[in-house]
């Protein structure tokens, strides 16, 4: 039986009762003994692996609360914009893939990601003109950083079958040409479906694996060990993607433990779903059934959040409600009489206050002691918005890495009055909101030292601002680690066997090339995993 012994370090259990000790034991797939290092010592034995710590960190393992794991994996095969800061720099960049592309995942559609219009130059949308400069003889779909809108070539709109007299799906909006009406190429929301549908995604269980594998990769290398993924929109077939991650499971290939949030935004879809006799929390500690999600709002970047007031740079718009209150209070009942737990996307304050009515109403009519109800982001809130969060015993699935992008346009978007409860993860936490901490990447960069810096110091990865954005927001450092260990764990009903380091938990941790505790808090951006360990396995090595 294998046993690794850490010793000589900065052990943070994250557990309140004891926060540090000397050592921890390991063996097999369990922790076994965390206290002083004389006792500790006393259980090693000559097959025992001895790793000193020289003074730095050792942490349970990260969980993300909340990401896109095959989305992440497919963006490796996509044209990558995040850089561009104008219109024809796109264009270059699109150029450039074309000319190099070696890989055709997607056949003969080109895919892109991560353009924001706020760094272009040009200070406008990019149109389907300007794809068509550059590709005009196969399909091209890019999402914007937000990847609640994107652009398309005229390829790809013949495609769809979207002209001036296609009419706006419900939840999504065809930008039109103010003067001819014509389509721009510019989609929102559902709209994006009419293209995204079409794109030709891999149904070959071996190439899904690999992009599994290839993502939880990266992962392992910034020390996370569990991922609570939202996946079932990124492929064709939800059931290709559970049997791909079965098979890792099986083969024994799966650095990292599994929770399966599961988008199925119909009502139809839940139903198909409901006939596999699935419920949250089904499964075991590698791969698990999680929440029904569902998206009930748009993303700020794009003004499709859904606010309760105009815009303040646009007085016509208020965003988007993917659903009516009938529409969306039926699927989440549906899924919570039926085993579900429910977390959903609400990024303004009219999207959180319809799905905290229909969890109100749920709490009453299905009360269920240990319900543990969702919303994932919560960004533009209010007083009475986050006092109902404390009331429901609601979580906020927060993502601290978005202020490094949204601080440059939330003032812009919705005025400094409203900016007083958004983002407002420390008026969250004092007002007794449970909190956990994710990346929602390939969006963000799933980096939890990313996060956990930007948790406390609300500054982005250059420094920016000197003192901070909205800087009474900020956590202490001990609670944003909890964002990314505890805290997650208790969200998946799996507090009991991860998220600390605990005798009797699974042995999944992550050692630090610091101790986080000493250093200046504005130098968490650049401390390095030089160790992650699942299930008493050391899956990656920095030395």
């Amino acid at each position: 039986m294998s046993k690794l012994f850490f010793f000589n370090g900065k052990i943070l259990t994250m557990e309140d009762d004891y926060k540090e000790v000397e050592s921890v034991v390991i063996e097999d797939n369990k922790i076994i003994f965390c206290g002083s290092y004389k006792e500790g010592k006393k259980l090693i034995n000559k097959d025992t692996k001895c790793i000193d710590l020289k003074g730095r960190t050792l942490l349970p393992g990260f969980n993300d609360s909340h990401m896109h794991l095959i989305s992440y994996g497919l963006s490796k095969y996509k044209v990558d914009l995040s850089n561009a800061d104008s219109i024809s720099d796109m264009q270059r960049a699109l150029k450039e893939f074309v000319n190099n592309e070696k890989v055709k995942v997607f056949k003969e559609w080109v895919l892109g990601q991560g353009w924001n219009q706020e760094n272009f130059i040009e200070g406008r949308l990019p149109n389907k003109d300007d794809i068509d400069k550059v590709i005009d003889d196969r399909p091209v779909f890019l999402s914007r950083a937000c990847y609640h809108i994107c652009v398309v070539n005229s390829m790809a709109l013949k495609l769809a079958g979207i002209t001036k007299e296609t009419k706006d799906p419900e939840g999504g909006k065809i930008d039109r040409d103010p003067i001819t009406g014509e389509p721009t190429g510019i989609l929102r929301e559902n709209a994006v479906y009419l293209v995204y549908n079409l794109i030709p995604f891999t149904e070959d269980i071996g190439e899904i694996k690999e992009i599994i594998q290839s993502a939880i990769n990266d992962a392992n290398k910034v020390g996370i060990t569990s991922i609570q993924t939202d996946d079932f929109s990124h492929l064709k077939s939800y059931e290709k993607i559970l049997d791909a991650y079965q098979e890792l499971k099986n083969e024994e290939k799966l650095n990292a433990r599994i929770n399966l949030q599961m988008l199925l935004d119909t009502k139809e879809k839940l139903i198909d779903f409901l006939e596999l006799n699935k419920k949250t929390r089904d499964g075991d500690e590698f791969v698990r059934f999680g929440p029904l999600k569902l998206l009930a709002d748009g993303s700020l970047g794009s003004r499709t959040a859904a606010l309760e007031e105009p815009y303040s740079d646009d007085i016509k718009a208020k965003g988007v409600l993917i659903y009516t209150t009938k529409e969306i209070e039926e699927i989440l009942t549906l899924a919570y009489v039926n085993g579900l737990q429910l977390a959903v996307h609400t990024i303004g304050d009219r999207a959180m206050r319809q799905v905290l009515e229909v969890y109100s109403k749920l709490n009453k009519m299905h009360y269920r002691q240990d319900a543990r109800f969702r919303l994932i982001h919560c960004q533009i809130a209010s007083k009475d918005i986050i006092r109902k969060f404390k009331k429901l015993n609601v979580i906020a699935d927060i993502q601290p890495i978005f202020i490094k992008t949204d601080m440059k346009i939330a003032e812009k978007r919705i005025g400094k009055e409203r900016l007083k409860y958004s983002y407002a993860w420390k008026t969250m936490y004092d007002e007794g909101v449970f909190l956990a901490g994710g990346s929602d990447a390939p969006v963000e960069s799933f980096n939890p030292l990313y996060g956990i810096y930007c948790a406390v110091t609300r500054k982005d990865l250059n420094g920016n601002p000197e003192d901070g954005w909205c800087p009474d927001e900020k956590l202490d450092l001990y609670t944003a680690l909890k964002l990314f260990t505890t805290n997650p764990a208790y969200c998946t009903f799996e507090e009991n066997i991860k998220g600390s380091i605990k005798v009797g938990k699974l042995a999944d941790l992550v050692v630090l090339s610091e101790d986080i505790t000493k250093i200046p808090l504005d130098k968490i951006k650049d401390v390095k995993v030089d160790m992650t360990v699942l299930n008493g396995k050391v899956i990656f090595s920095r030395n």
